[in-house]
């Protein structure tokens, strides 16, 4: 008996999965240490919600960028970029919706409901 085939209108998922999404810690630093940058400070990638968010260095305050919907392969693609702001103002900044924040704009400390982000955001 030969197996009918499924309407795609049924298919609960994609013919891809985001597997970085599935399998993956919700989140991944690159802490400054990691590399040599005279512009980009560190980032932290969230994985179950595709934010990136990246510090760059500033005379005054560091300056915090959020970016939205970011695919995971943009990530790897900045971890092993060999010049950190070059990789983002080409493949990043110019081409996903951001929002700018900084220390001051989340006066209550936990009021970012995530250790990590709170850290990236309070201890440079």
């Amino acid at each position: 008996m030969a197996v009918p085939n499924h309407a795609a209108s049924n298919r609960r998922f994609g013919t891809e999965l985001d597997t970085d999404r599935l399998t993956r810690a919700p989140l991944e630093t690159m802490p400054t240490g990691t590399f040599q940058s005279s512009n980009v400070h560190s980032g932290l990638y969230d994985f179950g919600e595709r934010q990136l968010f990246m510090r760059y260095l500033r005379d005054g305050p560091d300056a915090i960028y959020q970016y939205w919907d970011v695919p995971a392969r943009e990530w790897q693609g900045l971890k092993s970029a060999q010049s950190k702001g070059s990789y983002i103002n080409a493949n990043v900044a110019f081409d996903y919706e951001y929002a700018l924040f900084g220390r001051g704009d989340f006066p209550d400390r936990y009021a970012l409901q995530s250790d990590v982000l709170t850290r990236f955001v309070y201890d440079p």
